[in-house]
């Protein structure tokens, strides 16, 4: 699978590199992601008898470059290279003990996007833009909190990647205003859904003699604003002269 993608992306650079006579733009962005009740991961509850728990998603980050070929005034193929932290927040209960607790855990994933972008302009030197595509994530490790409660008791929480490297899918549209010698300045909006479930996590309530334990898996999916920076560069016909 690993193979056939990178194969596609090759493919796809060559195109954009060899065969079009646009502009070669060079980036970089910074993409918060943004807790939301209507588009993305938000709230996932966890619960085992008397023992309920939950995670609920915070404030994230993805920082990273992007490269952008023009293929023509209206289309663009784009790609690059991001690193992404989605956070969560962590609630622990064990209603018969009376015991409650709270932590926080960040997933790390690293991204390849490879996204086809069509251009609507505005006005002399501002452009909308809508695109789609997909995107290759790494995931490094797994993850693991544990909170100390009384002697021999505690709360835990666990991540267990699915896969190591997995897919997504890209949808984004925002605005672009292009200056003629100190780049493009882009803002955003961008929804990134994983294909499947990312990780698996489980909370449990440990104590002598056993423990109590909630499993599932979790999608991941968010809602992101972009913002971008795209340095200056010349048409390659005016390169050229």
């Amino acid at each position: 699978m690993v193979g056939k993608f990178l194969f596609l992306v090759g493919i796809l650079l060559g195109i954009a590199t060899f065969s079009q006579k646009g502009v070669t733009t060079f980036g970089i962005e910074y993409k918060p992601i943004i807790p939301n009740r209507i588009i993305g991961t938000f709230e996932q509850d966890f619960n085992e008898g008397a023992f309920t728990s939950s995670i609920r998603q915070k404030i994230g980050h993805s920082f990273g470059m992007v490269v952008r070929q023009g293929l023509n005034d209206v289309l663009s193929f784009e790609t690059g290279l991001a690193i992404t932290q989605r956070n969560f927040n962590l609630t622990f209960n064990q209603i018969d003990s009376n015991l409650t607790a709270k932590s926080k855990v960040g997933l790390v994933g690293y991204e390849i996007p490879i996204s086809a972008l069509v251009f609507i302009r505005l006005a002399d030197d501002w452009y909308m833009n809508t695109s789609l595509g997909t995107s290759l994530n790494y995931f490094p490790s797994d993850v693991q909190v544990e909170v100390p409660l009384r002697l021999n008791e505690y709360f835990q929480h666990e991540g267990a990647r699915l896969n190591r490297i997995q897919g997504a899918l890209l949808a984004n549209i925002g605005v672009e205003y292009r200056t003629k010698k100190k780049g493009y300045f882009y803002g955003g909006v961008s929804y990134n859904l994983p294909f499947q479930p990312i990780y698996t996590f489980a909370m449990s309530y440990e104590y002598p003699p056993g423990k109590l334990l909630a499993i599932d898996n979790i999608r991941g999916s968010y809602l992101t604003l972009d913002f971008r920076y795209y340095f200056h560069e010349k048409p390659k016909s005016e390169t050229k002269k």
